[in-house]
């Protein structure tokens, strides 16, 4: 259900109300797909129909008129003018969000006809029997304004503008609605189980896992430093679903994503007016994530007096609002997340020591992807599973020789450029079933060559060669970390036990016959 109080009370439309008003005499009032009115505390600034709600009577007709109106919003999308029993006109703007109507724009308070037009002088003698003061009225309606046709049609294309500003507005908040959705299912079902999406079985991930289960009874702060997109946020999440506050609220914020002020009142909150814009009074973070972990992404960028009120926070649990003079307490696990040298930035001068050293109570280092290849086929399966689900499409299987140049790759965007490359491979290869060389990239080709020939002195005749050979010490260093258990070995590889025999039959391996 679209938020039309949010919409209606927004600094843009607050700001359209106004110009409308100053320009046109004509107030602009929202109603939503039951026809309540959601700007109500503003209704009516123009004054005939000011003097008309001033009496019960007065209200019904105009309550009566709206009504006919709003029926006819209901069955066409079509901008239109109306009039009312005063002799004014209005227009009703539908507002449609993917051909379904979700509520209207209504302009009210338009006059087109003049004193001396007889039409005009019914109307007035109308109201007049009900009981307004002619000479009331007579000073209203002098002090509108008169519109003509060529008006009211430049008036009418403005406000069909702003009603498509609003759609589109709406369908953001309504798409990002759903991503917070996805999101919360994501964490909230996916990582309950014990970090069951965090895919990797090489030495270096490993240790990651190691730690992650000595932390879990710990509610202290931690700090996770690795490249951009190595899945700092996934490892956030584990932690918190794994800790003592795992049924408490998990909320995250990127601090590159906002300016200093607008990061200062996300964090912290604001009362109204404290800042152009500040329409009312907004809880921050920490009081939304009392009690359960705030996550801080790119804590590297914030800037130093909002680094000052975090270690605040961390070290006794108060803070204000900006603008505000009451002290407010919450308790928050922090975890924070940085792909950048906090240690080369406190040299700079661009980073607390003490609030590092705070933050640093428990140390994440998370692997490139480069230093943990064995994990890389495992985790391509798990993205093409993964799509195969979301998309309800069969899922497609790796080449030979795909296989092979994703394992020479640099991948500088780590898992996150892994799981996006598979994305686009299912599409890149259409009808295909299997993956094949031809499909990929030609940047991702030329990176993967240019990799080989950084690491063998002589240029390889074949890339096939080359990555026959990577694939050869790979199924034999797994066998080995397995101590030759093919189950393990497969699982491990990303490859089925049969597809496991047959790259020992075709490498000619053989067991080391001091392995037991």
């Amino acid at each position: 259900m679209i938020d039309w109080i949010k919409i209606a009370e927004s600094h843009v439309i607050r700001t359209f109300r106004k110009i409308s008003y100053a320009w046109w005499g004509i107030d602009i009032q929202f109603y939503d797909e039951y026809d309540a009115c959601k700007n109500y505390r503003t209704f009516f600034q123009n004054p005939v129909c000011s003097v008309i709600h001033s009496i019960p009577k007065g209200i019904k007709l105009c309550a009566q008129t709206y009504q006919k109106e709003l029926k006819k919003c209901r069955k066409s999308q079509t901008p239109f003018f109306y009039q009312c029993f005063a002799g004014l006109q209005g227009f009703a703007v539908p507002v449609p969000v993917q051909q379904k109507y979700v509520g209207v724009m209504i302009g009210s308070g338009i006059r087109s006809l003049k004193d001396d037009d007889p039409i005009q002088k019914r109307y007035r003698e109308t109201l007049m029997e009900l009981g307004f003061d002619s000479m009331e009225l007579d000073q209203c309606y002098r002090n509108m304004k008169t519109i003509d046709q060529h008006k009211k049609e430049y008036i009418s294309d403005f406000v069909k503008h702003v009603a498509e500003d609003v759609a589109a507005f709406y369908e953001y908040l309504q798409e990002k609605n759903e991503t917070t959705k996805k999101r919360l299912f994501l964490l909230e079902g996916n990582y309950k189980e014990k970090y069951r999406r965090i895919i990797g079985a090489s030495p270096a991930i490993r240790q990651v896992f190691d730690t992650l289960e000595l932390i879990e009874r710990s509610e202290s702060p931690v700090l996770i430093e690795g490249e951009s997109g190595t899945g700092k946020e996934l490892i956030a999440a584990a932690i918190h679903y794994n800790s003592p506050c795992k049924d408490k609220t998990f909320v995250i914020q990127n601090c590159s994503a906002f300016s200093d002020t607008l990061l200062n009142s996300e964090l912290f909150g604001h009362e109204k007016g404290s800042f152009t814009g500040a329409v009312s009074d907004k809880k921050g973070l920490f009081e939304v994530a009392d009690k359960g972990t705030l996550f801080l992404d790119e804590i590297g960028d914030m800037n130093i007096e909002i680094q000052a009120k975090l270690l605040r926070v961390l070290e006794d649990g108060s803070f204000y609002r900006v603008g505000g003079t009451e002290q407010k307490k919450a308790k928050v696990r922090i975890i924070a997340a940085t792909n950048r040298s906090l240690k080369g930035l406190i040299e700079q001068g661009l980073f607390r020591k003490d609030l590092f050293y705070r933050i640093n109570t428990i140390h994440l280092t998370l692997p490139p992807l480069r230093e943990r290849r064995e994990d890389i086929l495992p985790l391509a399966n798990y993205f093409l599973d993964y799509y195969a689900i979301a998309r309800k499409e069969p899922r497609k299987e790796i080449g030979r020789e795909v296989r092979e140049l994703l394992l020479v790759y640099r991948w500088p965007g780590n898992v996150r450029e892994l799981k996006n490359l598979m994305e686009r491979l299912i599409l890149l290869s259409g009808a295909s079933e299997v993956i094949e060389i031809t499909h990929i990239p030609k940047e991702i080709l030329a990176d993967a060559y240019n990799g080989l020939q950084t690491h063998n002195h002589a240029t390889p005749a074949k890339l096939s060669d080359a990555l026959s050979t990577l694939e050869k010490n790979m199924v034999c260093d797994a066998l080995k970390r397995a101590r030759w258990n093919k189950t393990y070995a497969s699982k491990e590889l990303g490859i089925s036990r049969s597809s496991l025999n047959n790259k020992i039959a075709e490498f000619h391996l053989r067991p080391n016959p001091t392995v037991d």
